[in-house]
């Protein structure tokens, strides 16, 4: 098939950075818990410690959980392929299989009891398969976002065919937070190096 008769989003610098240097992150914090030298004075310190450690093991899996699951897409005249470069998968949907699709607004934000801090505010396009199931892409995850979802939404017209029209605009939300993360991450492996 010729590449021009194929729109191609890649997966996102932005995800794959964001779970990487998290996964570092949070597995360092871990270490640092499990192998510092607590004061401890009873046995309840010790359960603390280790509920803290279990728990900055399991936002670890999940760093790794969400670099795992990186998509690279590929839509043609006919289909639509996902593949999980990390994971050696690869899904083929038949546009005779989509239900709907709908596209929505996509934020990803943590809080605390004062605030909520938004890390990144884009779009998602939900596809709906007539078996129940629903395969979601964020612009968080790919790159050519824009233009993959507007031929996206018209997959389900009979006349459907690419237009590649549609300018892709970078969005560049989100990177401040990946580099505060980046020099957080080096800054504790350094002094886990040094220790």
């Amino acid at each position: 098939m010729n590449e021009n008769s194929k729109i191609i989003a890649n997966p996102s610098m932005l995800q794959i950075g964001f779970s990487s240097f998290g996964m570092l992150f949070f597995s360092t914090i871990a270490y640092f818990l499990y192998d510092s030298e607590w004061v401890i004075h009873n046995q309840n310190d010790y359960i603390m410690i280790g509920i803290l450690d279990a728990l900055f093991c399991i936002f670890a899996l999940v760093s790794l959980y969400m670099l795992l699951s990186s998509k690279k897409i590929e839509l043609t005249n006919d289909t639509l392929l996902i593949s999980y470069p990390f994971i050696f998968r690869t899904k083929i949907i038949l546009f005779n299989d989509v239900c709907k699709v709908i596209e929505d607004n996509y934020n990803a934000e943590f809080s605390n009891k004062l605030r909520n801090f938004e890390a990144y505010k884009g779009r998602k396009i939900t596809i709906e398969l007539f078996e129940s199931k629903k395969v979601v892409i964020t612009s968080l995850e790919v790159t050519n976002y824009n233009l993959l979802a507007s031929n996206l939404k018209n997959i389900t017209s009979s006349y459907f065919k690419l237009r590649f029209e549609n300018k892709n605009i970078k969005n560049t939300k989100g990177y401040g937070w990946l580099i505060f993360i980046i020099i957080l991450t080096l800054g504790l492996i350094i002094s886990l190096i040094n220790k």
